[in-house]
């Protein structure tokens, strides 16, 4: 899916004590594409996450993904849009601690009518030999690796991915970020990641760089491989 911002505003606080998280944010990113959304803590591009998926509402501006208008959805239609076309991908895991690793990718399937087959798709994000463990049995890296075979299985047609790596180490990290690589590649999926690690941007389509609310600058790129990249310079 490919995705239309049109002055973008976000403000927090009331009164006289605001935060303009998003100011007047313009942004294209087309179908297909890995982006990368890089800045420090504070820059706006959590909040430019949450809106551009329908989990927060913006205050002023337009937001196009393909032919839906998310600016004008009410919580019904957000919510059904979020289920049949959106993934997540948290730095949290939000796994099911009482299910099983192909329970937790199965519930992400029963959301949807033509999910992937979930078998295969724990091979691909290599799981396949876990999927009878419990999370408290995996490590960091493999419950994220079950995360991303939980968001993937409905299909969806872009993957919001918040610090997806920021609880995980350098080589499991890359591991992580290869497979999401992969799976760009493999499913044509539209992938936008957010990081305060440059490195990682080096992974995108294109980079997006922000700070204050503001996008400061947009960098066309070619990616380089995740297991080649410099985990912080």
């Amino acid at each position: 899916m490919g995705i239309q911002l049109k002055g973008v505003t976000k403000t927090y606080g009331s009164g006289e004590v605001t935060t303009k998280a998003l100011n007047e944010v313009d942004l294209d990113i087309k179908a297909g594409q890995f982006i990368v959304v890089l800045g420090p803590s504070g820059s706006g591009k959590s909040t430019l996450l949450n809106v551009m998926s329908g989990l927060d509402r913006m205050d002023e501006g337009t937001i196009k993904i393909d032919d839906f208008d998310i600016h004008t959805m009410n919580e019904k239609a957000l919510t059904l849009f979020r289920r049949h076309h959106v993934g997540f991908i948290f730095q949290q895991y939000n796994l099911l601690q009482t299910l099983t690793v192909r329970e937790n990718v199965l519930i992400g399937a029963r959301l949807v009518d033509k999910p992937l087959a979930v078998d295969k798709l724990l091979e691909d994000v290599g799981m396949d030999k876990h999927a009878s463990k419990y999370p408290f049995q995996l490590s960091g890296g493999e419950q994220q690796r079950v995360s991303i075979a939980r968001a993937l299985v409905k299909r969806p047609k872009m993957l919001f991915c918040d610090e997806p790596t920021g609880a995980l180490d350098e080589d499991t990290g890359k591991n992580v970020l290869g497979i999401l690589q992969q799976l760009n590649k493999t499913y044509k999926t539209t992938i936008l990641l957010i990081t305060h690690n440059a490195s990682i941007a080096k992974l995108a389509h294109r980079i997006v760089k922000m700070n204050s609310g503001n996008i400061v600058e947009v960098i066309e790129n070619t990616p380089v491989a995740a297991k080649d990249i410099r985990w912080s310079e």
